[in-house]
């Protein structure tokens, strides 16, 4: 492993800086920023990305923001753009997922729905990393949670001015699958073009 990956995350660090300046800055839910179905039902797309940056609350801003850090770190340790597709992936994915599942939302912030793809990618790396049997556990319990979320649309950990909506983590999370499931295709498929030897493209008489 490279040591510099493992010792500066400094990926993680700007995104980490990203999201804190925005709520320094523009303080809670900027209404140029939020998931706004009527807004990007007019075009303004990018609130499928900013909307996941900004936070209704400084309690929200604070957990969001430490886990964030915490969880992107262990993810930065196989790779920064790795990292990077994670990140925009869940943005696009949950912004997506909840603009089609939920089509009586009308507005949304916060990185939790990320977070939760981002667990998962977490969780995959250090069960490959170390088989520790505390990491089916954790995972048990992710499941738990969101479950119990779903039953009782509310959070179980965080308390935050504006609604939580659980679909948004039941979408983070299936959309951390969908992430695992392609990387392992594409590993899988560069591994047998290996195995054949030379490309294709290269085998002429």
């Amino acid at each position: 492993m490279n040591r510099a990956k493992a010792t500066l995350p400094w990926l993680t660090g700007l995104a980490v800086v990203t999201a804190t300046g925005l709520w320094l800055a523009l303080g809670p839910a900027p209404p140029a920023l939020v998931y706004d179905r009527a807004a990007i039902a007019q075009g303004e797309w990018w609130r499928l990305v900013t909307g996941h940056l900004v936070h209704s609350d400084a309690e929200h801003a604070l957990w969001d923001i430490a886990a964030l850090a915490l969880i992107g770190s262990v993810i930065e340790m196989h790779g920064r753009r790795r990292l990077a597709l994670a990140i925009l992936s869940g943005m696009i994915g949950v912004g997506v997922a909840l603009w089609w599942w939920l089509p009586e939302l009308e507005r949304y912030c916060g990185l939790s729905g990320v977070l939760n793809t981002l667990f998962v990618l977490a969780l995959h790396d250090l069960w490959e990393a170390h088989r520790h049997p505390v990491i089916p556990l954790v995972a048990t319990g992710l499941i738990a949670k969101l479950a119990t979320e779903s039953l009782a649309q509310g959070s179980l950990l965080v308390q935050t001015f504006w609604p939580t909506v659980p679909e948004a983590h039941v979408a983070g999370c299936l959309g951390g699958l969908v992430f695992l499931g392609i990387e392992r295709s594409v590993t899988s498929y560069g591994q047998h073009r290996r195995w054949q030897g030379l490309p294709a493209a290269t085998h002429k008489h």
